[in-house]
Order: structure tokens, then C-alpha cells, then sequence
């Protein structure tokens, strides 16, 4: 029988737990854990198209760990990621959890942004993490990057979901 979202035992998982724990610290750069014990060497990332890099520009727990460490660059310090929903431990395989980042913008990306540096924002996504061996192996990212594009009066460039 495959286990669903919130069926029982799911949701309190210590497996599930330690790595959103972990996951959310690093977003919140208040994580102290040594990202080799969460993130395998060779990870796969999913990241929408728009107004992200690349998803195979990010293949390495280097590479991950810098891109995160660049979105906490442009937000001053304090800014955060909860949960709002989740997490769930779905099998032993994945950990699911619907999020929300709230922050105040300094500046730098999207560099076309015409909201002052100050400018509080929200954001809400949902992270997918497939584990290894209990650690992150993939990541899928599904989040409404065009309301942050909105709070900060960015244009969106034509053609800017095509690659």
C-alpha cells in the first residue's frame, strides 16, 4: 500500500523532520548541520523556468548550496521560510512541503526590480525532495516566483518562458 499526504506516522517522521529541518536552515541561513550529511554529492535540481537559473547549472551540493546562499544575498538578514504545510514523509523516499519565504528586499536580483530596497515581500512554493540513503538526491522546485516579480515591480522580459 503506498502512503498518501498526511496519512498517519507521516507527518512527524524523524527521517522527514531532521531534513526539513535541515533544508529550511540552509534557506534560513541559520543551519549549522555540514550540508554533506543531508545533500548527496551529485544532486538533480527542477526549477521552473522563469526567473531561475538554469536547473543543470546546478548539479553539484556546491552549486545548490551557493544558489541559496545567492537568494539569501538579496534579502536582509532575518528573512524566512516556514512551513505552511507539511512536512510529510511520503514512503521513506520523499519530503514534501508547501512553503512560505517572507523577507525584506536590499536589492540585486531581479535586476529589474524598480521597488526601493526596504520592500517587504512574500513568496509561496512547494519543495520535493527525493532522498538517497536519507539524503537530498533531487529537488523540485514549484513556486509563484511571478507574485515576487509583482511585489517588486519587475517586467517581466516577452518570451521570458520560452528557453
Amino acid at each position: 500500500m503506498r502512503p498518501t499526504l498526511g496519512s498517519a506516522g507521516n507527518r512527524t517522521s524523524d527521517l522527514g523532520q531532521a531534513i526539513w529541518e535541515f533544508w529550511t536552515g540552509l534557506w534560513n541561513g541559520t543551519g549549522g548541520s555540514d550540508p554533506a550529511d543531508f545533500i548527496t554529492d551529485d544532486v538533480t535540481v527542477h526549477l521552473p523556468v522563469f526567473g531561475m537559473p538554469p536547473s543543470a547549472s546546478l548539479s553539484t551540493r556546491d552549486d545548490v548550496t551557493r544558489w541559496i546562499e545567492g537568494f539569501r544575498s538579496c534579502y536582509r538578514p532575518g528573512a524566512r521560510f516556514a512551513a505552511e504545510l507539511g512536512p510529510w514523509l511520503v514512503g521513506e523516499e520523499y519530503v514534501v512541503a508547501r512553503w512560505r519565504f517572507t523577507g525584506t528586499w536590499q536589492g540585486g536580483v531581479p535586476a529589474a526590480a524598480t521597488a526601493p530596497p526596504g520592500t517587504e515581500v512574500s513568496l509561496c512554493g512547494v519543495d520535493i525532495l527525493r532522498l538517497e540513503g536519507r539524503r537530498i538526491a533531487e529537488y523540485w522546485l514549484s513556486d509563484d516566483q511571478l507574485d515576487l516579480y509583482g511585489q517588486l515591480g519587475a517586467t517581466i522580459p516577452a518570451g521570458a518562458r520560452v528557453r
